[in-house]
């Protein structure tokens, strides 16, 4: 498990139920370029259940400042990109 993925899942360590969503997040590959957080999926359908985890993938890499966007890539796919959206409370 390389270090992003492990970041996830430390995120979300108390939060089993959650953490049981992510295992899909185990097949991929993540790597950290510039601003943003590049997730390298299996195909298709293994994009489509990352994509319905962003709201799960955001936070963690948003309160380290870690990047300004995530992208899902599919071999021979479309890349998919989603903002990280910063969120500073008082």
């Amino acid at each position: 498990m390389c270090k992003l993925q492990l970041l996830v899942f430390s995120f979300y360590r108390e939060e089993p139920e959650i953490k049981k969503l992510l295992d899909p997040l185990h097949s991929c590959s993540i790597t950290r370029s510039w601003e943003s957080i590049q997730i390298d999926c299996l195909d298709l359908k293994h994009l489509e259940s990352l994509k319905a985890l962003l709201i799960y993938l955001e936070p963690p890499f948003a309160l380290l400042g870690l990047g300004r966007q995530i992208i899902l890539r599919a071999p021979g796919l479309i890349k998919y990109s989603h903002p990280i959206e910063v969120c500073f409370k008082k």
